[in-house]
């Protein structure tokens, strides 16, 4: 049957995605030795001034004034105050009726705080204060319950330097080697911080409030922690709309922000009976341009705004780059003709050929935003801050897909995947579209490795904390219990065997 196929058909725009929140707008309580400019600029990807950040943590700031990034990153709005150490009582008062201001239900969620980061110096060798217990306890929950909080021990790659200059002075004592294996360092610095500092904060937090300890350093220790106060972040956030938001605003984890598109690239399908088959009434002339430009705005990349913009011309050379040259015609038919048209390729093509080669449409785009985000980001290639995107970039992006083994690997768990005769869920066809790119990051089983156990991390309380509050999870194996002479795509669609 034809499907009633119009411009008009049921896709919001993407201007509408984060039009709900349109910026994460954090709260971050620290003091210029806890909170330095490489917080914001591994987590976000801005480059702020040493001085400026300094001053945003000194007590004259007015915390009703955002912290100036520089047009750097349009989804983000920072606040900042000085903590709570110094027993400051009015210092303390202004704070929680700011907070209580910006969390009352009357007040525009764009102008909301999101979330409370409180940071903590970790060599602080400190008593907690008593305004700091109090914040914990009652000022925050009774000022803003829903607000979530996160505590954050700072500079840990310091703590745990000193840890190793002190191993190494009584290992020379006992005539033992002056350099600790790294497992035992790190199993060490854990010890000794959860002795020296870390039980002094247990006394005070709830088990609801998590802690994380963030380095600054560029190991991969360092870069870990780093995400894990992302994925902490993300997982305490209970609104969709502010969860695409951070997911917009963060520029840290391309793991994240390949897993939100991916469950935008969702509801491009309906489920019914145990299938899976392209949303009817739309055609992939139109979902496939709005997607990109749907995912490009959470991707948020640093980059000239027309050079991910020209979706007429970026996203057939992203396509032509992930499939065969023999697939290309057929490629070219889904952005610019109706499968309706009975002079089409698309129009000979069965419901489950056509969800397969949507799914895998919109896993070439994932792909290449993911990969390009790598190579922009911090610690994506050991610099600092996020580069400015430039056509060079975009091009050997390209290159590399269409060269490399990754992209066939891509289409391969698409078409191997059982999920189109057994899906009940659309988020399964999500977790389709993040395996999928998995095998497409350079690295083969060991990034699909490493996602899956990503993805892991980011589970709370039985939910991921990138997922939608009424999309359930179930988990998917992409194992082919059907050879590839089982389904035959025509025209063009070649199905790879697994190796």
């Amino acid at each position: 049957m034809a499907d009633n196929l119009s411009p008009a058909a049921p896709l919001s725009a993407p201007p509408e995605l984060l039009a709900a929140c349109p910026k994460f707008r954090i709260l971050v309580l620290g003091s210029p030795e806890s909170t330095k400019q490489e917080l914001f600029c591994q987590v976000f990807g801005t480059d702020l001034g040493k001085k400026s950040v300094g001053d945003a943590f000194s007590l004259g700031h007015e915390i009703e004034q955002e912290l100036d990034l520089h047009d750097q990153n349009s989804r983000l709005a920072i606040h900042t105050s000085f903590n709570f150490v110094t027993d400051d009582a009015s210092h303390y008062d202004r704070t929680c009726d700011f907070l209580r201001a910006r969390s009352a239900p009357s007040t525009d969620p764009a102008d909301r705080i999101h979330s409370v980061w409180y940071c903590v110096a970790s060599e602080e060798d400190r008593p907690v204060a008593e305004l700091e217990k109090r914040f914990f306890t009652s000022g925050l929950p009774l000022a803003a319950p829903n607000v979530p909080v996160i505590i954050v021990f700072t500079k840990y790659d310091e703590f745990v330097n000193q840890v190793r200059i002190d191993w190494s002075r009584d290992a020379q004592q006992r005539g033992l080697s002056k350099l600790p294996v790294a497992h035992i360092l790190r199993d060490l610095s854990s010890e000794k911080f959860d002795q020296q500092i870390g039980a002094k904060w247990d006394r005070v937090l709830s088990q609801t409030v998590p802690r994380v300890c963030v380095s600054s350093g560029d190991g991969e220790d360092d870069a870990r922690s780093v995400e894990e106060l992302a994925e902490r972040t993300l997982a305490g956030l209970r609104d969709r709309s502010v969860k695409y938001a951070f997911a917009a605003a963060q520029r840290n984890s391309a793991l994240i922000s390949t897993q939100f598109s991916a469950n935008i690239a969702a509801d491009y399908f309906e489920v019914d009976t145990g299938h899976a088959r392209k949303l009817p009434g739309v055609d992939m002339r139109y979902i496939l341009p709005n997607f990109f430009a749907k995912a490009v705005a959470l991707f948020n990349l640093h980059d000239d705004p027309a050079l991910l913009d020209a979706t007429a011309t970026l996203l057939p050379q992203i396509l032509n780059a992930t499939f065969d040259p023999s697939q290309q015609p057929l490629l070219a038919e889904c952005l610019t003709q109706s499968s309706t048209d009975p002079r089409t390729i698309l129009a000979n093509l069965s419901p489950h050929e056509r969800a397969v080669l949507l799914t895998q449409a919109l896993a070439a785009p994932l792909l290449f935003l993911h990969r390009l985000a790598a190579t922009q980001w911090p610690h994506g290639d050991g610099h600092a801050a996020a580069h400015t995107l430039t056509a060079r970039a975009v091009a050997r992006v390209l290159d590399e897909i269409r060269a490399g083994a990754e992209r066939r690997a891509v289409l391969q768990t698409v078409e191997a995947s059982p999920l189109f005769t057994t899906c009940t869920l659309r988020s399964a066809i999500a977790d389709l579209l993040v395996a999928a790119v998995g095998r497409g990051v350079k690295g083969g089983g060991a990034a699909v490795a490493a996602t899956a156990a990503a993805a892991g991390r980011l589970q709370t309380g039985g939910s991921r904390g990138y997922v939608e509050d009424d999309h359930a999870q179930v988990p998917l194996t992409f194992a082919a219990e059907r050879g590839p002479d089982d389904v035959v795509l025509p025209c063009g669609l070649t199905i790879l065997p697994l190796t």
